[in-house]
């Protein structure tokens, strides 16, 4: 299931002072780019030391290489909030 894997990788990957894992795929249904198995829009919220001094932009390549692997599985999209 990509929700597991997702937060598996996210913990083993960034000192994770707070993360949560939102699936919004039920928002996106009929999307061009869902697959309609309920596993490819998510919403993470990620604070982490590991990111502090990162650029926005940053952040989100950092977060999308680690999770690389889950795009080839059926992830689609990525929303990501971080302090």
């Amino acid at each position: 299931m990509i929700e597991a894997e997702l937060k598996d990788i996210l913990e083993k990957t960034f000192k994770c002072d707070h993360l949560e894992v939102f699936n919004e795929s039920h928002l996106h249904a009929g999307h061009a780019g869902s697959p309609g198995t309920g596993q490819s829009h998510f919403r993470i919220v990620l604070n982490s030391p590991d990111l502090k001094n990162l650029t926005r932009v940053q952040k989100h390549q950092a977060v999308n290489t680690a999770v690389k692997p889950l795009f080839d599985k059926g992830l689609h999209a990525l929303t990501l909030q971080s302090t």
